[in-house]
Formats: C-alpha cells, sequence, structure tokens
C-alpha cells in the first residue's frame, strides 16, 4: 500500500494523517499539525488571534419554530398543534420579540435573547442554496463541503481553506507549532475539516484528560519496504503525540480546566462548549473549533413549547450553552477574537405533518454570536403564503449558505478574493460585487430592510505580505474540484522564469502548463484535464528557487 493510499486508510473511516492515539484511555482520535506557513498568514491579517466556533445542529433544526414569524396568518394555519398559535401561547413570545411579527422561540431561554439585545447575536434568515437536497447525510455534506446540490467534493470547505496554508509535505512535516489547525470536541472529525491529502483537525472528547503514549525503543526497522512503512508509521504516532503531550503540558496547569460560570453537566452542548472555553483560555493556537448537538429531526412529537422535551428542550441546551459559554469567555477576557457560528442540514416543512411533528424541509436561520458580531436581525421574514413557496411547498431561500462562508472567511480570516472563491466553489456567490459594492464589503439586509451592514463588526483586512508587498503565490485552482478544465493562477514578486507541472497521483509528469518568462504581478493559466481520469492531481510551481504546489481533484 502506497504511503498517500495508508494515510487516507487510516481508522473512523475518514482520511487521516495520524495512528489513534488514547485520550483519557476511553477511545481512539486523531491528530494533525499545524505549520509555521499558517502562522505567518495569519500574522500578516492584522488580527492574529480569530477563533471560529463552529456549532452544527444535527437532525434539521425547524427554523420556523426557532425565530418565530407569529403576527403572519400563514403561520397559525400551518402550525396549529406544533406552533404558538393561541393568543395566551402567542403572549408567551413578547418577551423574546426580536421586532414586532418576530421572537425567539422562549425555551432558547432569556440569557440568549439578552445577547439579540446586547448586539452580540445575529439572526441571518432564510438561509438555504439551490435545489435543496432533504436527505439528512447528502444535505449534511453539501453544507459541509460547500458544494452544489448535484456536485459531490469529498472534501470540506473548512478543511479547504487550512490545506492551502501548509506547506507540500504536511502532514508528515508538522511544523514547529504545538497545536493542533482545529479541534472537534468529538468521536471522530467532520467532513467540514478534511482536505485532500488528509484530516485537517484532531478529534477529542476531552482534552484534559489525553494519556501520552508510553516510550518505547524498538529495535531500528530493517533497510526493506516493510520496513520503511513501518519507520513511516512509527513516524506519524510520534508526530500525533507531541499534540497529545501539548494537552497533557497546557492541561496540568493549576486551574486550567477552572470556569468562570457553572456547565450543567446535563446539557450536553454545555460539556462540549465547556472544553472549548479551556483550550481557549488556556492560550492554545487553535483558530477552529467544531460542537454538536443532535436530535433535530423532529418528525414525531415535536413539543416546540416545551422545555423538557423535544425540539424544546434542544432549545434550552442551545440558548443555555451559547449564552453560558459566552458569559464565560467575557469573564476569562479571551472573548474579543472569538465567534461562533450555528448550522444545520435544513429546516422543516411550512406545514405541520400527521404525528405533531414535522417534515425534511429546506432553508432555516442561522445564529452568528459574539462580541464581534453586529448582532441584528439580518433578511425579510419567512414567506409562508403559497404562491412564495417551491414547487414541494417549501421555503425559498433569501441567501446561498456559502454567502456567510464567504463573509467568514473574508472578513473574520482575512482571505483574498481569488482563494475564497476557489475554496467554496461557487464564484458567483462568493465575490464582494455579489452583496454590494467593493467599498461596502459584505453586507446583509438589516430587518429585511434596504440597509445593508457586515455581521462582522471589524472586518479583518485581506491578507497581504508582511512588507507590503506583492507576494510570490500559486493560489489554489478555480473551480475546485474541477469537471474537465481549471484556471490556475499565481502571483510574482518579480518578473523572472517560471516552471509550472501539473502531476497524477503516482508523481509522473502529466503536463507542462509554463516553462518560461512570466512577469511581475498575477498569471494565469487554463488546464485542460479534459482527457484525463477523475482523481487527485498536483500542480507545482517552481520559481527563484522556491516552489509551491497545490492539490487539484479532477471530478466527471
Amino acid at each position: 500500500m502506497k504511503r498517500r493510499d495508508f494515510i487516507k486508510s487510516l481508522p473512523l473511516g475518514v482520511a487521516a494523517a495520524a495512528v489513534p492515539f488514547s485520550i483519557g484511555g476511553l477511545f481512539s482520535g486523531k491528530a494533525f499539525g499545524r505549520s509555521p506557513a499558517l502562522d505567518v498568514l495569519l500574522n500578516a491579517q492584522g488580527n492574529s488571534n480569530n477563533v471560529l466556533v463552529l456549532i452544527n445542529l444535527q437532525g434539521g433544526n425547524d427554523g420556523l419554530n426557532t425565530v418565530i414569524p407569529f403576527q403572519d396568518p400563514q403561520y397559525d394555519i400551518n402550525r396549529k398543534d406544533v406552533g404558538y398559535y393561541t393568543p395566551s401561547e402567542k403572549a408567551l413570545l413578547t418577551p423574546f420579540q426580536l421586532r414586532g411579527d418576530l421572537a425567539l422561540n422562549p425555551p432558547l431561554g432569556t440569557d440568549f435573547y439578552n445577547m439579540f439585545k446586547d448586539g452580540k447575536l445575529a439572526v441571518l434568515q432564510n438561509v438555504g442554496y439551490s435545489n435543496p437536497n432533504r436527505s439528512h447525510f447528502r444535505a449534511t455534506d453539501i453544507w459541509n463541503s460547500a458544494s452544489d446540490s448535484e456536485l459531490v467534493v469529498f472534501t470540506g470547505w473548512m478543511g479547504r481553506y487550512l490545506e492551502t496554508q501548509v506547506p507540500e509535505n504536511y502532514p508528515i512535516d508538522i511544523g514547529s507549532s504545538p497545536d493542533p489547525l482545529a479541534i472537534a470536541i468529538d468521536y471522530s472529525t467532520s467532513l467540514v475539516f478534511q482536505g485532500s491529502r488528509s484530516v485537517m483537525a484532531s478529534a477529542v472528547i476531552d482534552p484534559s484528560k489525553y494519556n501520552a503514549a508510553q516510550n518505547y525503543a524498538d529495535d531500528t526497522p530493517p533497510n526493506t519496504n516493510a520496513g520503511n512503512e513501518l519507520q513511516f508509521v512509527r513516524g506519524i504516532l510520534t508526530q500525533s503525540d507531541k499534540y497529545g503531550k501539548r494537552f497533557k503540558d497546557v492541561f496540568a496547569l493549576p486551574g486550567a480546566t477552572q470556569n468562570t460560570v457553572t456547565y450543567p453537566t446535563t446539557n450536553p452542548l454545555a460539556v462540549q462548549l465547556q472544553k472549548v472555553a479551556w483550550c481557549i483560555k488556556a492560550g492554545l493556537q487553535t483558530r477552529v473549533y467544531f460542537v454538536s448537538l443532535g436530535g433535530f429531526d423532529t418528525h414525531v412529537s415535536q413539543y416546540t413549547k416545551d422545555p423538557t422535551q423535544g425540539q424544546g428542550l434542544l432549545h434550552t441546551y442551545l440558548g443555555e450553552a451559547i449564552s453560558l459559554f459566552q458569559k464565560d469567555i467575557e469573564n476569562m477576557n479571551v472573548a474579543d477574537n472569538v465567534i461562533g457560528m450555528t448550522y444545520s442540514e435544513f429546516g422543516r416543512r411550512v406545514n405541520q405533518n400527521g404525528s405533531l411533528g414535522t417534515d425534511h424541509g429546506t432553508s432555516a436561520p442561522m445564529f452568528l454570536f459574539g462580541k464581534e458580531i453586529n448582532g441584528e436581525v439580518y433578511g425579510h421574514n419567512p414567506k409562508l403564503d403559497a404562491a412564495d413557496l417551491d414547487v414541494y411547498g417549501d421555503l425559498v431561500e433569501q441567501f446561498d449558505f456559502r454567502q456567510v462562508y464567504a463573509s467568514i472567511l473574508t472578513q473574520w480570516f482575512g482571505i483574498d478574493d481569488y482563494l475564497r472563491k476557489s475554496i467554496l466553489n461557487k464564484p458567483e456567490f462568493t465575490s464582494v460585487s455579489d452583496f454590494q459594492s467593493p467599498t461596502d464589503g459584505f453586507k446583509f439586509p438589516v430587518n429585511g430592510s434596504g440597509t445593508m451592514q457586515n455581521i462582522i463588526r471589524n472586518p479583518v483586512p485581506m491578507s497581504v505580505s508582511q512588507n507590503g508587498s506583492l507576494a510570490f503565490n500559486l493560489y489554489q485552482n478555480q473551480p475546485n474540484p474541477f469537471p474537465g478544465i481549471t484556471t490556475i493562477k499565481f502571483a510574482l514578486s518579480e518578473g523572472g522564469p517560471v516552471l509550472l507541472e501539473v502531476f497524477d497521483g503516482r508523481g509522473s509528469l502529466v503536463k507542462t502548463l509554463v516553462n518560461g518568462y512570466r512577469s511581475r504581478g498575477e498569471n494565469q493559466v487554463i488546464f485542460d484535464g479534459l482527457a484525463l481520469p477523475s482523481g487527485t492531481y498536483y500542480c507545482r510551481i517552481a520559481f527563484n528557487g522556491k516552489t509551491q504546489t497545490r492539490s487539484m481533484t479532477l471530478t466527471k
């Protein structure tokens, strides 16, 4: 087996770059590294400490009973048994009104609602995508991969972003940073972190209970093919253990697992966010965290209004966990560079079903929270009239979910326009001009009005080299994955001879795209792979003694 294949066939069913290691003696996890290249990028972006917390609501959260359009008569007609229908029930919504015709579901809690009043919670309405898929598995993959509904992509949007910042031989060379690129508080990592070569995250249930691997002194492997592969496996184990030892060292310090609030142990999301707070407080350089809350597939007995069961209980968990986490990191004085985002694979049908529940639907609201979030309602109310629904009687999206991702990549992580487009596989939804003029940036309509506003309060400037000059860079091809033809763009700090080549997965040269002089600035070429089989290819550029390589995925 080739090493590349070995990496992609390691445990937990996803491509990996590390041998399993023990966390608290309970299960196997995977650790992946971060290289100095990412640190250089982040340090050049004006704010090198920004953290994103992804909260996945698994099962398809019912958006109409999360952010409730309770003044719409169509809501009353369609939600007689699962909604807030009677006048006495509607009176319960008054303390949670976002504006006159919208309210948060009360089980989300007063503290969560107060985050909105304090300008720390944004409600983005009607988020979805064209030709929505109502399968849990496929819809989840679409959101995690940032793909069109008809295109299957095997990498995640965050994985693609992180992968563009690491060296060619990652993850064999994990660099000098002691911390992972991303951490999932889970038994395994999500597709959202999958790169073309490896997963770009560590999966741990409790980083404070890591048991470092015992030191071992094995015989030197023989100088054979099998011995070389054994040495390779040992090297990966040693690298993965580097992050485990980091956890061990960090959480051995006094007070490392102390919080300023009490997270209820009966709230599964709160337990996860408590550990994220530990990591942030400890000063880990990890920039992305992933947590999840399941159970939102409420076909039967949805119990929206009951904070002790059904969707009501899940909303209790959600509001309680987020508000406690926000209060905790603020008390720890680490909240200035932390934002969070919720997402679910789809919303639910407008009309209730015959089992006091709701079935798979389409668009739904997203929450973004943090001190650097412009807390507001963005977008118009869900349009519930039959004439405004799709052919299946479901909601029509106002915003493509990749617009939200684009705002985060641009305004929170500061990546440039070209890289953002290549990561999100949807150029027409990721250009500044698709929102407003370039001077306005990525803005969304406030309260369904014509007033436009950034969701990020203080956007990070787009990345530039530290001395302000144009940097040598091979951008990710666009689109990627590509069906046959793709554009490869590169930037040169000065004019000179350039060698640009494409190799297949075996390392064989497929085509030389450039072998000659190119001028300073941005250059681009077209790569035609129509005659090639589907698979992973590698584009390599050599210029002025420097090289860079990017992987490309050909999908037919």
